[in-house]
């Protein structure tokens, strides 16, 4: 496992959709095509607002599936996501990571679900 820590993650049901505003939206409207329920993130940079939100009938495009670390983890820990990014990269798998106070999601491709499971199995991590 290249010397990185072990982790134990839960892959969550939600489909999830990440989506691209323009930088002049309000955040209220980002936040606001959030589900009641489930996961979502906004994220305002210069560029853009980032919305992470689960996927609606009319959404088209790549569909991400979010594997939770378990957590909470201290600021000052690290090399928590490097510990799954590694595996992933060598399997070829893409990665979009969304972390909380408590702690990091890694979000995966649905298409690619199985590959990183099988590739975070092999990095000892486990899988719940």
């Amino acid at each position: 496992m290249s010397g990185l820590r072990r982790l134990r993650l839960m892959v969550h049901p939600w489909r999830l959709v990440v989506a691209r505003l323009p930088p002049a939206t309000p955040l209220r409207d980002a936040v606001d095509t959030l589900g009641a329920e489930g996961f979502g993130a906004v994220v305002r940079s210069a560029e853009s607002v980032t919305v992470v939100r689960e996927v609606h009938a009319r959404d088209q495009g790549l569909v991400w599936r979010a594997l939770e670390i378990a957590g909470p983890f201290a600021f000052s820990e690290t090399g928590v996501l490097a510990a799954l990014a590694e595996p992933l990269a060598a399997a070829g798998v893409s990665i979009f990571a969304v972390n909380s106070y408590e702690t990091d999601f890694v979000l995966v491709p649905e298409v690619d679900l199985e590959r990183a499971r099988e590739a975070i199995a092999r990095a000892g991590h486990q899988l719940g």
